[in-house]
């Protein structure tokens, strides 16, 4: 069939016809065309039985000696895989990687024309796109500098995306360059998400519209890439949804592009949720312990300790703290420990204080820290507690510093730490993406756990490397200040659909801000993807503070769920509901004004009766109301949040 298939394509091609190449997805609902025409090739996506994408071009630039056109199609493979894999951490136990796979090998159509390769597969859940040049004659190395892929809708579409808070409020045509993935509203109910997958050899690629054919998105990279042949691209992911909700349920298509764990043991990693001493403690053992026996009394199986236990965030030029000595503040007069302070040793701890940085006199924190005689404590209490810190990349050779990566992280394993919080690493170039990959898989290689923080963006590495337990790439609860109030709410109810498409997100939540409630804010543990990061919380949940039951919930929430469900009012809400075993987590924030919702529990088994615990917003006031409720599977539950509010549930049987 396969020879008969190339025969029928070349000769098609001969008489000037396109020789049309289509590919299903598994339920038989995504149906990719892919064809050459004049030379050129292109492609369309139907879904249902309708248009989503529109024929467009594909291609591949290199950044020297372009391919040549016309191309002409060679050959035609078809495979496929369906396999499940099971998650160390996240919102399900299994994961089913299913998809039809094309692969279109085009040449030159010259003598001794070369050769690149189009492999598309197609998911249930959506599509993955990415060029391969294989190995051929006379060509051993290659330099990739763009990817043609277009991505043409029927219309100007609206565009919701996290660069300049772009949610729906403007079409195609007005978009920004993209700060990862992008959503479109497809019409029909059908929404598309754009993100990229498998990046750990290849450039960061962001969206933006195309200056030249209407309606139509295009991606673009970074930096040119290189490699020897065979080489290849990063996938272009291409989620779908048949409404918003569905994109988030079917964002594990980001994982599924990825190459599978490459741990043989990853038993020793704990993704649970994390406290950070941000708003807790200073960085001293004696308070620091306090907080780790909070952690273990409420199931928080992580402490995170913040910048400046080691001193300085980077190691000061002799100009910086020539600077810093002429212009420091007399808070600095009988502190002379500072100038030892600042010497960018991540492998020490600071004593006494340190300055923020060189031009930041304000502030400054104070240390006195035994990081291996609290990570003994923390491991010897029942459930056991886990201690991170955190670690600026410039101080790493890998980017750019003095330390090896292996030697630090060596030091971090004998202290008997669990995770390293990776701060400012360099991104987006293909030796940048390379780097953190390999710093992630050093940390595996000496059993630490791995949060990065700043401007990285996910791509799926969490299923090579499940060490990898979370990532920023957000703007997230240091950002708040700088984000229009009316926008605060909507950021968080859009990244589900926007940014959380790509991977997990740490927002870093503090406990309890005053611009929202005690629920939205609990709520954003289970709503976000990856190990939730918190700041604050044991002043508030201490006896007197203004926190309240709802930390049973937090207590409550696992590392590892079962099965997921979500609901939206796209801008106005969202509502997600995890379940592990019999026990279903459910929550809810609001946007900028209040909402009511009435959520029917038909998830639940039927014919089964569960005890549903409560916390709801209290009228006039950011605290809980808790309350109990028994329930069916054909109850249906109220939820009222007011505006910036939340809705926290517990079922169990």
């Amino acid at each position: 069939m396969r020879s008969l298939r190339l025969v029928v394509a070349l000769a098609l091609l001969a008489t000037g016809l396109p020789a049309a190449e289509t590919l299903t997805s598994p339920d038989g609902r995504l149906v990719v065309t892919c064809q050459v025409v004049a030379g050129r090739p292109q492609w369309q996506l139907d879904c249902d039985g309708q248009p989503l994408l529109l024929p467009a071009a594909l291609g591949l630039e290199l950044v020297r000696e372009p391919f040549r056109e016309p191309l002409a199609l060679e050959r035609v493979e078809r495979g496929g895989g369906d396999t499940v894999w099971r998650p160390v951490w996240g919102p399900r136990s299994a994961v089913r990687d299913r998809y039809q796979e094309l692969t279109l090998t085009l040449r030159e159509a010259r003598e001794g024309g070369r050769r690149y390769q189009i492999v598309v597969r197609a998911y249930d859940e959506g599509v993955g796109l990415r060029y391969r040049v294989p190995a051929q004659p006379g060509l051993a190395r290659v330099g990739i500098g763009k990817r043609l892929t277009a991505y043409r809708f029927a219309d100007n579409r609206p565009v919701y995306q996290n660069r300049n808070y772009e949610y729906g409020t403007g079409g195609i045509d007005k978009m920004s360059r993209s700060e990862g993935a992008v959503t479109v509203d497809a019409g029909g109910g059908r929404f598309v998400g754009l993100t990229d997958a498998d990046r750990a050899g290849f450039s960061e690629g962001a969206w933006e519209r195309d200056k030249v054919n209407p309606h139509t998105i295009i991606g673009t990279l970074r930096s040119s890439a290189e490699g020897d042949l065979p080489f290849h691209t990063s996938w272009e992911a291409l989620i779908v949804g048949r409404a918003p909700a569905q994109l988030y349920e079917h964002r594990h298509l980001v994982e599924n592009l990825n190459p599978p764990c490459a741990l043989a043991d990853t038993s020793w990693i704990r993704a649970g949720t994390a406290i950070c001493q941000v708003r807790n403690t200073r960085l001293v053992t004696d308070e620091l312990r306090k907080l780790v026996a909070f952690a273990s009394r409420h199931n928080i199986p992580q402490v995170e300790i913040d910048h400046s236990w080691c001193g300085a965030e980077t190691k000061w030029t002799p100009a910086e703290i020539e600077f810093f000595a002429k212009s420091k503040s007399t808070f600095w007069d009988d502190k002379p420990e500072w100038r030892q302070n600042v010497g960018g040793n991540p492998m020490a701890p600071a004593k006494g204080w340190v300055p923020f940085r060189p031009k930041a006199d304000s502030g400054g924190n104070f240390v006195d820290l035994d990081p291996p005689a609290l990570a003994a404590y923390g491991a010897s209490l029942t459930p056991p507690v886990g201690i991170s810190v955190y670690l600026r990349g410039a101080v790493l050779r890998e980017c750019g510093g003095e330390h090896p990566a292996r030697d630090v992280f060596a030091v971090y394993e004998r202290w008997g730490l669990a995770g390293v919080k990776l701060g400012f690493v360099p991104t987006g170039s293909q030796a940048n993406e390379r780097a953190v990959a390999d710093l992630v898989r050093l940390a595996a290689e000496h059993r630490l756990m791995v949060n990065i923080h700043d401007s990285y963006f996910p791509n799926g590495l969490t299923r090579t490397y499940p060490n990898l337990v979370n990532i920023e790439g957000v703007a997230g609860e240091e950002a708040e200040h700088a984000i229009p109030g009316a926008t605060k709410g909507l950021h968080d109810v859009m990244l589900p659909f926007t940014r959380c498409l790509m991977g997990p997100v740490d927002y870093t939540p503090e406990m309890y801000k005053p611009n929202k409630t005690h629920a939205h804010q609990v709520a954003m543990l289970v709503v976000y993807l990856g190990r939730p990061s918190i700041r604050g919380g044991m002043r508030q949940w201490l006896p007197g503070g203004v926190g309240g039951s709802e930390i049973e919930f937090v207590s409550r929430v696992p590392a590892l769920f079962d099965d997921y469900r979500v609901w939206t009012e796209l801008g106005q809400d969202v509502t997600v509901a995890r379940r592990r075993g019999e026990t279903w987590f459910v929550a809810s924030m609001s946007a900028a004004h209040p909402r009511e919702r009435r959520l029917t529990l038909d998830f639940l088994p039927p014919g089964k009766t569960f005890r549903a615990t409560v916390w709801s917003d209290t009228p006039g006031k950011q605290q809980t109301t808790r309350g109990e409720l028994t329930v069916t599977a054909a109850t249906t539950v109220p939820i009222s949040m007011a505006a910036n509010g939340g809705h926290l549930m517990l079922i169990e049987p």
